[in-house]
């Protein structure tokens, strides 16, 4: 007999069974209908009672937590208090030359702050951009000239508060504006309305270093994605004054809106009419403000930095709470390259828009977010990413027994499921790409599905020098299956002109001509070992005989191996070192087979294949590297600025490294082919 209520279930049908199943275990109500009566409307009311404040307390212990808050006034609160303040919206930065023709003798000229410019029309839209600060300039042969002028989209925006101690003890001032870019504020107090001296407050980024008398302010973020400027009391950070009128100056930000603008114009500047202006990068850099999932992972992440870069984790962090319009970002030691480059920090990040940063735009982040926070012996540079394109030609096994689905419909869910895997798993740093978790995927689309096959090629692409002679590295940095002339799975690539040996123009394309398997061309040392008395024997193993190699050591460790002969018959070979009284030494067999050339041909009118240049190239199939050694490149032969060269890896289980991106061009006709294969019942 129940005669307590059960309180473990939450939903509404649990908690009204619970209810009844109380009520006819009382005497007062026994052989009562709680089905057929009105007290089933009042059992409804009270277990709809019940589930709300059971979700409401629910959603109100989840708020509590930066870790499972999901309403962002809430997240952000959290993050306030380890110290971290929600990037704002960020305004899209170009950088422009102006040349002005003055109309008298004026001998010097300003730009003041916040001059007004204007971009070409996007989607129909002028965007207005303005300066951030003042510019001055000598005149020079008659005219001014200004160079790398930077200018940033959006409105700007002046707020005045005056002070007063009783009505605001916290002193605290409010942005209500909602598209704020907080990294165009200025913040200068003036001394009162009568006296007009002012002092121009820095925000703080480092409590330590701040004093009674520091000028700083300090930034947060507050209720429905403002922010609140705060100063200090007297002991940290200087105070304000009774009187004291709070000038607060920003742009009003269109986020990514403006980006890929590169042409401006503008009206007088200082009364001067006759502007020339040249834009020297398109606009770059807009973003959207943080989202709550980024805010719930960096803050944490910052507050662990405490505001400095030192570990990798850091530069990584720090980067996305200063600059937001990267999307992904990848950070290493210079001593993880080959050769070692010690003192030296490489980041690469992906832009949200578009796919490289211009130099201009690098050195800025250099120079602005990233110096001012890593040790003085660290060199940071920023590297481009690598992308290398996945393609793919897949057969799939269909029973239209099993679906009610035609071919073509199968082919199409298959080709969205491949390009919402490239979204979901793909276009980020140190992802893997594993074939046979993509066919699982396929398999998935339909019923009718009866299985797949893939064959997956990998793409780089390199814009070339046109009529120059030039050599091009084209590193794919992964293993390369060996293909050869003529072979359905070797490498080829996008047309391209060049002229051959008797100066006729041809229409060229590129192959691989792989090196029989023959002997060890050379050993590779991967760990130099300690301890060795003398010098440990080098063994050969593998698919060919007769290689042979010895080693020299220096202080104990092995520096050389010699080939003293070099075998034959070797597709792969290891590399054991044994003996010497030492250990750890350890090396790699680079074998002959490992390597092939790369030419250029054409086909003549029959079809048939010409080699133009039969030594265009090498290429190391164990490391991926295609070399092109002077090339000359006449035309190129497609609606693309670039050459794509496509050939299959080694392994179905790509990891991307460092400043490598794996992912599908979602544009491209042939990325992914789909071939639906009709199951015979009868076999």
């Amino acid at each position: 007999m129940a005669d307590k209520l059960t309180i473990t279930e939450l939903d509404f049908v649990s908690i009204r069974n619970n209810l009844k199943n109380y009520l006819r275990n009382q005497s007062a109500f026994t052989d009562y209908d709680f089905e057929g009566s009105s007290i089933s409307v009042l059992l409804d009311i009270l277990a709809y009672n019940t589930h709300y404040n059971a979700y409401y307390q629910n959603m109100v212990a989840n708020e509590m937590f930066l870790d499972s808050s999901v309403v962002r006034n809430s997240t952000v609160s959290h993050a306030k208090h380890i110290g971290y303040t929600p990037v704002s919206r960020r305004s899209a930065i170009a950088t422009i030359d102006i040349g002005i023709i003055p109309t008298d003798n004026a001998g010097t000229l300003t730009i003041p702050r916040f001059q007004e410019f204007f971009s070409e029309s996007i989607d129909g839209v002028n965007y207005n951009f303005v300066t951030t600060k003042s510019y001055t300039t000598i005149r020079d042969c008659g005219v001014f000239n200004i160079k790398g002028i930077e200018i940033v989209e959006g409105f700007p925006r002046v707020l005045n508060y005056g002070y007063n101690t009783a009505l605001n003890p916290k002193r605290e001032f409010l942005i209500s504006d909602v598209n704020v870019d907080t990294s165009t504020l200025l913040v200068t107090v003036q001394s009162s309305s009568s006296n007009t001296d002012s002092h121009t407050y820095t925000i703080s980024t480092d409590a330590t270093e701040i004093n009674a008398n520091s000028k700083v302010y300090f930034l947060e973020g507050s209720l429905d994605d403002t922010y609140k400027i705060k100063f200090g009391d007297g002991v940290i950070g200087n105070n304000l004054s009774n009187g004291n009128i709070v000038i607060i100056s920003y742009v009003s930000s269109s986020a990514d809106a403006a980006n890929k603008a590169n042409s401006f114009t503008t009206g007088s500047i200082s009364g001067y009419n006759q502007v020339v202006i040249n834009a020297n990068t398109a606009a770059v850099a807009g973003a959207e403000r943080e989202t709550i999932q980024s805010i719930k992972f960096n803050a944490p992440h910052y507050y662990s930095s405490q505001n400095r870069a030192v570990t990798t984790s850091d530069f990584e962090v720090l980067l996305k709470q200063n600059y937001p319009a990267i999307d992904t970002v990848s950070v290493w030691g210079g001593e993880e390259n080959t050769p070692p480059i010690y003192g030296k920090v490489y980041i690469s990040f992906k832009p949200k828009s578009g796919v490289i940063i211009n130099d201009t735009e690098k050195a800025r982040i250099v120079n602005e977010y990233i110096k001012p926070l890593c040790l003085v012996t660290v060199t940071p540079e920023i590297v481009d990413p690598e992308y290398v394109y996945l393609k793919f030609n897949v057969i799939v096994e269909v029973d239209l027994a099993l679906t009610t689905l035609t071919q073509n419909q199968i082919a199409t869910l298959v080709r969205n499921e491949v390009f919402t895997y490239n979204t979901t798993t793909l276009q980020q740093f140190g992802v893997v790409f594993v074939q046979s978790k993509l066919q699982s995927l396929i398999d998935s689309v339909s019923s009718g599905i009866v299985g797949n096959e893939i064959k997956t090629r990998v793409e780089k692409r390199f814009v070339p020098q046109l009529n120059a002679l030039k050599t091009y590295y084209i590193d794919f940095a992964l293993p390369l299956n060996r293909g050869g002339a003529g072979l359905l799975d070797s490498l080829d690539s996008t047309p391209f002109y060049v002229n051959d040996a008797s100066g006729t123009y041809r229409l060229a394309y590129l192959d691989e001509a792989p090196n029989s398997f023959t002997g060890v061309d050379e050993i590779i040392i991967t760990d130099s070992g300690y301890n060795y008395l003398e010098a440990p024997t080098v063994t050969i193993t593998g698919d060919g005989s007769n290689a042979t190699a010895e080693a020299t050591i220096v202080n104990g460790k092995v520096t050389k191996i010699t080939m003293i002969t070099r075998g034959t018959g070797y597709s792969r070979a290891i590399v054991t070192i044994t003996g010497g009284d030492g250990f750890g030494a350890k090396a790699t067999a680079i074998v002959a087979a490992r390597f092939g050339t790369i030419r250029t041909f054409y086909f003549n009118e029959l079809a048939e294949k010409i080699i133009i240049n039969a030594e265009a190239g090498t290429i190391n199939y164990a490391t991926g590297l295609i070399i092109l050694n002077n090339f000359k490149i006449e035309a190129l032969d497609s609606d693309h600025n670039d050459i794509r060269i496509a050939i299959e890896p080694e392994t179905k289980i790509i990891d991307s490294r460092k400043n490598q991106i794996l992912l599908i061009d979602t544009d491209g006709t042939d990325s992914v082919v789909v071939t639906p294969r009709l199951r015979n019942v009868n076999n």
